[in-house]
C-alpha cells in the first residue's frame, strides 16, 4: 500500500479519490493544488496543503503522488503538474480499475487513469498522464501519446495512432490505422475514418430540437 497525495481539488479530484480508496491497494491521505487556487483546507477529512510546500508536509520519500485535474488546455495544465511533481522528486502512480479489461497487460504510462469497462487490446500502448474514462475501446496495436483524454464509451480501432495532448468527446470513433495528430479535439459523436493532421478540431452538430413539445409528440404518437 502507498500514501498518496492527489494534486486538485476539483470535480477529478473527488472522482480520484473514491476509485482509489474504493478500489485499489492505495489510501489518500492528502490533497494539494497551488496556494493561489485553495479555497479549502480539508477535503473529505483529508488536509488540504499548498503545492508549493507538498514536499515539507509529505516528502517525496515516503509519500506518491497522482495529478487528478481535466484537459483543460488540451491536457497542457495536467502535463505542466505532472513535469512539476517529477521535478519535486514525486513517483506518479496510475490507476486502473478492477473492471477494466487489459488482457494483453499492455504497458501504461505513469499517471494514467483507466475506469470501469474500458478495453485495453493487446499489443497496443498507453504513454503517461492518459485519462481513460469509462467504457472506452483501445484497439488491438494501438498507440496513445502521453498527456490525452478520453471520455466515456469512445472508440479507437486497431493499429490507429493518437499523438500526444488530444481530447477525445463522447462516443468519438476512430477507424482502423487512423493517426490523429498532436493536440487534436475531437468532439463529441466524432466518426474519422481517415488520419487527421495535427490541432484539427472536428466537432458534430447537435440533433435540433423537434418541432412540438413532449405533450403534443406523446400524444402524437399514442405513447401518452
Amino acid at each position: 500500500m502507498s500514501k498518496i497525495v492527489i494534486f486538485g481539488i476539483g470535480k477529478i479530484a473527488d472522482e480520484a479519490f473514491f476509485y482509489l480508496t474504493y478500489d485499489s491497494e492505495h489510501e489518500v491521505v492528502a490533497f494539494t493544488v497551488d496556494g493561489a487556487f485553495q479555497t479549502k483546507k480539508e477535503l473529505f477529512g483529508r488536509p488540504v496543503v499548498p503545492f508549493e510546500d507538498a514536499v515539507n508536509h509529505y516528502p517525496p520519500d515516503d509519500f506518491k503522488m497522482f495529478i487528478a485535474v481535466g484537459y483543460q488546455d488540451l491536457n497542457k495544465f495536467r502535463a505542466r503538474k505532472y513535469a512539476e511533481a517529477k521535478a519535486k522528486g514525486y513517483t506518479l502512480i496510475s490507476y486502473v480499475s478492477s473492471k477494466a479489461s487489459n488482457v494483453g497487460k499492455v504497458e501504461i504510462g505513469d499517471n494514467c487513469m483507466v475506469l470501469e469497462n474500458a478495453v485495453i487490446q493487446p499489443c497496443s500502448r498507453v504513454g503517461s498522464n492518459v485519462f481513460i474514462w469509462s467504457g472506452n475501446h483501445i484497439g488491438h496495436h494501438a498507440t496513445v501519446g502521453d498527456h490525452c483524454y478520453f471520455s466515456g464509451q469512445c472508440m479507437v480501432g486497431g493499429s490507429s495512432v493518437i499523438e500526444p495532448y488530444c481530447y477525445f468527446g463522447v462516443n468519438a470513433t476512430i477507424g482502423h490505422e487512423v493517426t490523429i495528430g498532436r493536440e487534436s479535439f475531437i468532439g463529441a459523436g466524432t466518426l474519422l475514418t481517415k488520419s487527421a493532421p495535427p490541432h484539427s478540431v472536428y466537432i458534430e452538430p447537435d440533433t435540433p430540437k423537434f418541432r412540438l413539445d413532449s405533450e403534443h409528440f406523446l400524444r402524437l404518437t399514442k405513447m401518452k
